[in-house]
């Protein structure tokens, strides 16, 4: 990001960052120079469908000058707002360190689960966005009677309860497993779905 800071810097422009869902890296995409960075709340803040503005305070007014213009018909709902304001601040009391080891626990636990699993090989990858915790990737042998990633993906969207996986690999015969909103009491009925979603012999 650097470079572009520059770039906006030295062409005397602001420097806008859709920051999405790197919530967890907040103060530094700040601190790294963006004029303003935005942040969806509703993702890993698990607040109601928001946004935050943080930066520069007069371009941070300029975005708020807009509830009484273009931006009006978009104004978050004052339960919105609380909703938000709560997830901030539960946010800051969270304790990341502990938090960061639950997460690399549940990860631990399902990747040994999976290894077990016939037909089926583990990676994990870092989270994308750099908000500090690992995905897992399945990959599914094909042959032998085993149902394809399409299949799979079908079966645990439709199971009960719903698993949702990231099938965007899906045509290298991959889903993926982001485990931050799992909790750890949940994860043995998460293997029990996904076990029975890979049996042999589902529709492919």
């Amino acid at each position: 990001m650097g470079e572009l800071v520059l770039l906006a810097h030295d062409a005397r422009v602001p420097l806008v960052l859709d920051a999405a869902a790197q919530d967890w890296r907040a103060a530094q995409l700040v601190a790294g120079g963006a004029d303003l960075v935005l942040l969806s709340a509703q993702k890993y803040l698990r607040a109601p469908t928001a946004g935050l503005v943080l930066g520069r305070a007069p371009l941070v007014a300029a975005v708020d000058a807009q509830h009484a213009g273009i931006g009006r018909a978009m104004k978050p709902t004052k339960e919105a707002l609380a909703g938000v304001i709560a997830a901030l601040d539960q946010r800051e009391s969270l304790p990341v360190a502990a938090w960061r080891l639950a997460q690399q626990r549940k990860v631990d636990a399902v990747a040994q689960a999976a290894s077990q699993w016939p037909g089926v090989s583990v990676a994990r990858e870092p989270d994308p966005q750099g908000n500090g915790f690992e995905r897992l990737w399945l990959t599914l042998e094909a042959g032998a009677g085993r149902p394809d990633a399409a299949a799979v993906v079908r079966c645990l969207r439709d199971g009960d309860p719903a698993v949702a996986v990231a099938p965007h690999r899906m045509e290298r015969g991959q889903i993926g497993l982001e485990l931050s909103g799992v909790d750890e009491t949940e994860l043995d009925e998460l293997c029990a779905m996904l076990l029975g979603a890979l049996e042999p012999g589902r529709e492919s």
